[in-house]
């Protein structure tokens, strides 16, 4: 009588294990109903032309600049074994840049920012090797301040580049590491004073990032150069915004825009400036076009 009962049983069990794989092969099969026309479409959908507007954009629009991020920074002095292999004084300052190597085992590389009378770990400088750390002076920082670009001459991804300024007064640091971003020296208005510049083009949408040293208020700053209610009030919309920097012949700009119109301007002292030059093409689009092929 049990094996009577154990085979109605295997039996009903194999016809609900069929129906069941049935409904998941049907579920299965349903995104095969995507015509393959359309997702072909979706990859080769083209950016969307906007119009060059001057008109719509204001003759000039000061940036907002806002306080940089800091790298925050750990009290501390290098551990026994750890190899000085660089030491770079600050002017006029008893402040120095100090580079070790970590163990004379390891090609470890980490950096103290050494005061008059306090030590900090700037940290880790992985991406570089022995020799492969520049430091440059920031002889245009003035006053109680002074400061240097630390950098890789590495060609690694992973390369940072770091800004530290020293305030003799409080003995004191300021550090930013550009949030991990690429960011390149260039004096964009030509008054002597360095910005660095992060022409992020691989961002969707490429957007610029301008990071700067206000002298008067003792800190680093920066914006990001969109078209929002920050820089342009009367212009801002639903879309994404764009920015981006070129440089042809010799000239500096920007092309900023949306999905319907877009401008060019120059940078001024923390100032945007309406640019017109005699090829109004649209640039940004052209990166796009090239991309997408």
């Amino acid at each position: 009588m049990m094996n009577k009962f154990q085979r109605i049983a295997f039996t009903m069990l194999s016809v609900l294990t069929v129906a069941v794989a049935g409904c998941d092969t049907e579920r299965m099969a349903e995104p095969s109903v995507i015509p393959v026309k359309f997702l072909s479409d979706q990859h080769h959908q083209q950016p969307k032309q906007a119009a060059y507007r001057p008109d719509l954009f204001p003759e000039q629009a000061a940036i907002p600049f806002g306080e940089s991020a800091v790298q925050p920074l750990e009290q501390a002095s290098p551990p026994s074994g750890a190899k000085l292999i660089q030491s770079v004084p600050l002017a006029d300052t008893k402040a120095e840049i100090r580079i070790y190597l970590d163990t004379d085992a390891s090609s470890n590389l980490t950096g103290y920012l050494k005061g008059l009378q306090t030590e900090w770990k700037l940290g880790s400088l992985s991406a570089a090797a022995p020799g492969q750390v520049r430091i440059t002076p920031l002889n245009w920082i003035a006053g109680e301040w002074t400061g240097a670009e630390i950098a890789s001459t590495s060609d690694s991804a992973a390369a940072k580049k770091r800004l530290a300024v020293y305030h003799q007064p409080t003995d004191s640091w300021k550090v930013i590491d550009f949030q991990g971003h690429g960011a390149m020296a260039a004096d964009l208005d030509g008054d002597g004073v360095t910005e660095w510049v992060g022409n992020q083009t691989d961002w969707v949408p490429p957007a610029v990032e301008i990071h700067r040293w206000n002298q008067e208020l003792g800190r680093f700053e920066s914006t990001v150069v969109q078209l929002d209610p920050g820089l342009f009030p009367d212009m801002a919309g639903d879309t994404p915004s764009y920015s981006s920097l070129f440089v042809e012949e010799g000239k500096t700009f920007f092309e900023i825009g949306d999905d319907d119109a877009y401008a060019f301007f120059t940078y001024d002292r923390g100032m945007l400036k309406k640019y017109r030059p005699a090829d109004t093409r649209d640039r940004v689009l052209e990166m796009q076009m090239k991309r997408s092929h």
